[in-house]
C-alpha cells in the first residue's frame, strides 16, 4: 500500500517503539506522527488484541496439538514446522472476524436521544 498523506501510527508502549531513535525512523521512513496508548490499554484499543489474537492463538495452540509427533528435527525444520502452523492457523480467522475487531475497537460518539 502506498499512503500519500500524513497519519497517525498508534504504538503500544514497547520500549523500541516509543524510543526517539524508534520515532526518528519512524518519522524518517513513513512521515507518520507516533501516538503511543496508554499503558495495558492495547487490549481495549487495538484491533488485533481486541478480536483476533485470541482466536488466532486458541487455533495455533490447536494446530500445535495436531503436529505434536513432528518429524521436524533440526531447527530449521522447526522454524518452517512453526511457519506453517501459524499459516494455517490465521487462515482460519476470517475477514469478518478482523473487520468485527476494528468496529469493536474504535471508540464511538455517544447517540443521546432527544
Amino acid at each position: 500500500y502506498e499512503i500519500d498523506a500524513p497519519f497517525v501510527l498508534l504504538l503500544d508502549n514497547f520500549d523500541s517503539h516509543v524510543s526517539e531513535a524508534g520515532q526518528n525512523i519512524v518519522a524518517e521512513e513513513t512521515s507518520a506522527i507516533e501516538c503511543p496508548v496508554p499503558s495495558n490499554s492495547t487490549s481495549v484499543s487495538q484491533p488485533l488484541d481486541v478480536g483476533v489474537m485470541g482466536p488466532l492463538k486458541k487455533k495455533l495452540s490447536a494446530e500445535w496439538l495436531r503436529d505434536k509427533v513432528s518429524t521436524a528435527r533440526t531447527a530449521k525444520e522447526k522454524r518452517i514446522a512453526v511457519v506453517i502452523r501459524t499459516i494455517r492457523a490465521w487462515e482460519y480467522i476470517s475477514t469478518e472476524c478482523v473487520i468485527k475487531s476494528f468496529e469493536k475497537a474504535i471508540p464511538k460518539k455517544p447517540v443521546v436521544m432527544v
